[in-house]
């Protein structure tokens, strides 16, 4: 009596292979989605966590303290530039003006990745206004900063919703992404 032959034959592999190929073309677009969903909710806490540091500071200090579009972690130039996709500085400022120097930097964060973008919760415009504490923890009005996704606008957005009186939340699909990029 022969033993059965132990291994695959040539059919049952190419099946597998099959299934596998087919498994991998309907998974991989699911997995790109999860990755933009998780990339907007870190960018989105990583801003948060600035504007909460920037109150903090403000009440700590007994100053005003701001946060401003800076490009100053990649140029090391301390200027309220741009918008917010080229990063953000916190920096302390008695004077409420976009004016900063060396003494007054409070911390730097990178950019945006580039297929993120930072507007208005209408998806109108860009962000790229003064954000300023004063020592009380108040913000002077009402902000809501929505991060989408440039590659996938149909995903829900994330955004940042900030009270006259400084609290900040994050709050998912609150808001239209735009269709098409804003410069």
């Amino acid at each position: 009596m022969r033993k059965p032959a132990r291994g695959l034959t040539l059919v049952e592999l190419m099946l597998v292979l099959a299934l596998l190929g087919i498994l991998t073309v309907v998974a991989v677009p699911g997995f790109q989605s999860l990755q933009q969903r998780t990339q907007m909710r870190a960018e989105a806490t990583r801003l948060l966590a600035a504007l909460n540091l920037a109150r903090s500071e403000a009440v700590r200090r007994n100053v005003p303290v701001s946060l401003c579009p800076s490009s100053f972690a990649v140029s090391a130039s301390l200027d309220c530039d741009g918008d917010y996709s080229a990063g953000w500085i916190v920096f302390s400022n008695p004077g409420k003006s976009p004016e900063v120097t060396a003494g007054s930097l409070v911390q730097a964060y990178r950019p945006l990745p580039a297929q993120l973008q930072l507007s208005n919760r209408s998806g109108t415009r860009l962000v790229d206004e003064l954000i300023t504490f004063l020592p009380d923890g108040s913000a002077g009005r009402n902000r809501t900063l929505m991060i989408c996704s440039r590659a996938r606008p149909d995903l829900a957005s994330w955004s940042l919703v900030m009270n006259i009186v400084g609290r900040s939340r994050l709050v998912r699909n609150w808001g239209q992404c735009p269709r098409e990029p804003l410069s």
